[in-house]
């Protein structure tokens, strides 16, 4: 389980016991109680839905990750990365890049200069 899904289920939790603390207070007193609980419940409800799909965005990249060093082809992933998401394919994470065009492929077996400390 990633840390991913176990926010999300923990913010679903607190979302529902909103949902019940505003129920319970409207029920009570005044309707326009529930309105804060409500309403935290619906912003809980909506960050654990984004956990939910981070989760199972890296979940995603792990197995693509996975058949690609297994050897296999893999399509990318639709989008290939957040970068590209989020830029509208204007730029690409070169490192977490699902679409083998845009990653970096470096020689390892080439001469490179090495750095001194000193």
């Amino acid at each position: 389980m990633t840390a991913n899904r176990r926010t999300a289920r923990a913010l679903a939790l607190v979302a529902l016991a909103s949902t019940a603390a505003g129920l319970y207070a409207a029920s009570l007193v005044n309707l326009w109680l529930a309105l804060p609980g409500l309403y935290a419940a619906a912003v809980l409800a909506w960050c654990s839905n984004r956990y939910y799909a981070a989760h199972h965005r890296q979940v995603a990249e792990e197995a693509w990750e996975e058949r690609h060093v297994l050897g296999e082809c893999p399509a990318p992933l639709d989008p290939c990365c957040a970068l590209a998401r989020h830029s509208g394919g204007a730029a690409h994470d070169r490192r977490k890049c699902t679409d083998l065009f845009h990653r970096i492929t470096a020689d390892l077996t080439a001469d490179h200069a090495t750095r001194s400390s000193l």
